[in-house]
């Protein structure tokens, strides 16, 4: 089987991305080369650029006809790679190298190289949904208010230089004192529109988001649904502690949240807020969000098909056909 690798070398500190070297042929890509081959697997590595981050890469292997296309990052860079191959025969695997691998985490896939590249190998197909938000992908999560507003700030935090990191630590403290809840209206796909004056509002397809904490425990990656959750009569510091304390695996917080299951909604505001895909500032509102159901193949675990629980619901189905 032929496969293309498509690796962000700076990526992450996951075990696998811990013994990486940012340049050329190093250890750890030998093993992960070596691994596939077991498995009759012949795999080309390309690496992502700024120009790049993955999206082009995949959708050339997917043109040329590679079965097999996998990324080798965070969910950055899985967010990149499976934009390029939605729509097409080809297969995503994945080996997460980043910091949070929520999208990893989700599926059940290891960050052990041995086991990650087994599951790529030998794991069943299972199709999983993907949002769309004003025509842009997100696998995660996608949203307006607060979040949206912190993500350029926590992009400078993650930084590994030292007046990015400064610049991302005060424009976060500036933002977090400044912002304020607004007006949104929603037009749920009932037909029914309503009015919140929401801090923020995610629309999730995972889980698992953001730094690694589980806000949306009933959203199932291929149920066909997006889960929102309206955060209305929430102050900024009840947030913060709502987040600290699902870090702790409580959920004191949990039944201030209003929440909904949708296939799409619409949202407007009285001035134009930030929106996110995937933690990816893209613009303002008007906001059109909906669900591509079964639009992404990947390989996933055998026990996740075979589990009854995953996420606390029903697992991930075998392979359906791919959106187009």
């Amino acid at each position: 089987m032929r496969a293309t690798i498509i690796r962000n070398p700076t990526s992450g500190s996951s075990p696998m991305a811990n013994q990486a070297v940012p340049a050329g042929q190093n250890e750890i890509e030998d093993r992960i080369l070596n691994n596939l081959r077991h498995y009759n697997i012949e795999a080309e590595v390309r690496y992502t650029t700024a120009d790049d981050p993955g999206a082009g890469l995949a959708r050339e292997a997917a043109q040329a006809g590679i079965e097999l296309v996998i990324a080798a990052g965070g969910d950055g860079t899985l967010h990149s790679v499976a934009s390029g191959i939605i729509g097409s025969k080809s297969i995503l695997g994945i080996l997460p190298c980043g910091t949070m691998n929520n999208i990893a985490h989700s599926l059940h896939i290891s960050e052990d190289i041995e086991d990650a590249c087994q599951i790529i190998a030998e794991g069943k197909i299972g199709c999983i949904d993907v949002g769309s938000i004003n025509g842009q992908i997100f696998l995660e999560v996608s949203g307006i208010g607060l979040e949206a507003a912190l993500f350029p700030a926590a992009e400078d935090i993650k930084s590994s230089g030292f007046r990015e990191t400064i610049r991302g630590v005060t424009n976060g403290i500036h933002t977090l004192f400044s912002f304020h809840p607004e007006r949104v209206k929603i037009t749920f796909d009932d037909g029914h529109t309503r009015s919140y004056r929401a801090l923020q509002v995610s629309v999730c397809n995972s889980p698992f988001y953001g730094a690694h904490l589980q806000f949306a425990p009933q959203a199932v990656m291929d149920d066909g649904y997006l889960d929102v959750l309206i955060y209305q009569n929430f102050s900024k510091l009840e947030y913060i502690l709502h987040a600290i304390a699902i870090s702790q695996g409580q959920r004191v917080f949990e039944p201030k949240v209003k929440r909904r299951r949708i296939k799409k909604l619409y949202i407007t505001a009285r001035a134009p807020l930030s929106l996110h895909a995937d933690g990816e500032q893209i613009g303002t509102t008007p906001a059109k969000i909906e669900i591509i159901p079964a639009a992404l193949r990947v390989r996933i675990p055998q026990r996740v098909i075979d589990s009854t629980n995953i996420s606390q619901h029903q697992p991930l189905t075998p392979a359906r056909r791919a959106y187009t």
